[in-house]
């Protein structure tokens, strides 16, 4: 598949042209050093004679900016002492090259992309055609495509939710994308754990340096779960310098975790001002609306290996009402009705059948269904005021009590961590809902009657649609 697409890509390149960098690739490597080759040349690819002018395709902004500073000129000169009648280079990412140009590989392109979709789509089948795309995660997977095609500009960025809200999905969707479009950029996707995992069985066997050599080779490193290695002080360290090493060769680095960089407990506050200062995003738990698009696009999936797999809409539409829960919970909710599926023959799943068969999970939901957003929706309405007011920063008692409600109720009704809800109330420290939660909590010990409003506003909360 890789050769068939870098034929559409370099067909219209000339064979002399072509003949004449395979031999002045190695003259560069000579003269620039075996670190800067592996960095910025190795990736950098011929793509077409236009216009009188050799066109290369570089993987990165900061890869094209080095290469037309450092190296055009250069590699000019070499490609004239071959052959003489070349005309000048220009070096150019993905989107930059010309429409005409691109159009020629978008045929096998697309039939590489095909070809490669059925190993995809077992499993999980995590790709961007079925990332279901909402207003929560929106700005998420504009970015992930950009960085996928090589048009992000900026070297880290963190996405941040919690779990179960896709992040998993929109790494291995960079991963997959990114290798077909580029096939010669080496990527690497690991988890947080398989990070600290090979750190420490690096340092075991006293082979730090063939670890190093392993992450920071990569052009596009994505670590998913990232919060995983907060508070292994010597882990910290080595990612810190992991992240760097990689971005100063003009690399990229894609960071998923359950919090944004204030919210990562333990973490080395080194690395945490280094994230801080990255581009980032945050996918928010799915609607409603969400959750039914969520449930058919999985229904779909699971009916590709059991033909005939179907669930009725109304019981979808059900589940989606009902179970406020995220995307891999859903996924587990599918899978439920699938066995209910073939224990009855292959019927169709109806409502009925899929009450039954979700009953634990419904009622489990009902519990899960409270977030932060609601808790301040419902405190906000109480003390009859917007959801902005309450979260305005002010210390008028008017505000700052109703907040302090608020924030206590989180804190008792929903699994948000301390640092994840103060992120949620505009960028509160941890210590500040600790206060809150035990100010309230010591006033209802003291005062009955307010003790009765606070659990009269989280009944509310609970019976909240």
């Amino acid at each position: 598949m890789d050769q068939q697409e870098e034929h559409a890509r370099e067909g219209s390149a000339g064979s002399g042209a072509a003949r004449a960098y395979d031999k002045v690739r190695k003259e560069l490597l000579t003269e620039f050093g075996a670190d800067f080759y592996r960095s910025y040349i190795d990736p950098l690819r011929l793509v077409a004679e236009w216009n009188g002018a050799l066109l290369f395709r570089a993987g990165s902004q900061v890869a094209r900016e080095r290469l037309r500073q450092l190296v055009q000129h250069r590699l000019e000169a070499r490609l004239r002492a071959y052959e003489p009648k070349l005309g000048p280079v220009e070096i150019l990412l993905e989107h930059e090259i010309p429409e005409d140009v691109r159009a020629l590989a978008d045929a096998r392109l697309e039939q590489a992309r095909n070809s490669a979709k059925p190993a995809a789509t077992q499993g999980q089948s995590f790709l961007f055609e079925t990332f279901c795309e909402a207003p929560s995660n929106d700005r998420a997977l504009a970015v992930a495509r950009m960085i996928a095609d090589g048009t992000a500009t900026f070297p880290v960025w963190l996405v941040h939710s919690p779990p179960g809200c896709g992040k998993s999905h929109l790494l291995s969707a960079i991963a997959c994308e990114r290798k077909l479009r580029m096939p010669e950029c080496r990527v690497l996707l690991l988890t947080g754990q398989d990070y600290l995992e090979g750190f420490q069985s690096a340092l075991q066997k006293r082979d730090s340096a063939g670890f190093k050599e392993f992450v920071r080779a990569p052009e596009l490193l994505l670590i998913d779960d990232f919060h995983r290695i907060c508070g292994k002080r010597m882990t910290e360290v080595e990612a810190f310098d992991t992240i760097h090493e990689v971005t100063r060769r003009g690399g990229q680095v894609v960071l998923a975790a359950n919090h944004g960089a204030e919210g990562l407990e333990g973490l080395d506050e080194t690395l945490r001002s280094k994230l801080k200062g990255a581009a980032s995003c945050e996918i928010h738990e799915p609607d409603a609306e969400l959750r039914r698009r969520i449930l058919g696009v999985r229904v779909r999936h699971h009916a590709m290996a059991s033909p005939g797999f179907s669930v009725a809409a109304d019981a979808l539409d059900f589940i989606a009402e009902r179970m406020h829960v995220t995307g891999r919970e859903l996924d587990g909710a599918v899978c439920q009705l699938l066995i209910e599926w073939k224990i009855s023959g292959g019927k169709e799943v109806t409502l009925e059948a899929a009450t039954n068969a979700l009953q634990n999970k419904l009622s489990d939901a009902a519990e899960k269904r409270i977030t932060v957003q609601l808790v301040q929706k419902v405190v906000a309405r109480h003390f009859a005021m917007s959801t902005q007011q309450l979260l305005e920063r002010t210390r008028r008692h008017t505000i700052a009590r109703p907040r302090q409600v608020a924030m206590f109720l989180a804190c008792k009704m929903t699994h948000a961590s301390l640092p994840d809800i103060g992120q949620r109330f505009g960028g509160f420290d941890h210590t500040t809902i600790m206060y809150a939660r035990d100010r309230i909590g010591a006033m209802m010990e003291k005062d009955p009657a307010y003790k009765a409003e606070i659990e009269a506003i989280a009944r509310a909360v609970r019976r909240e649609p």
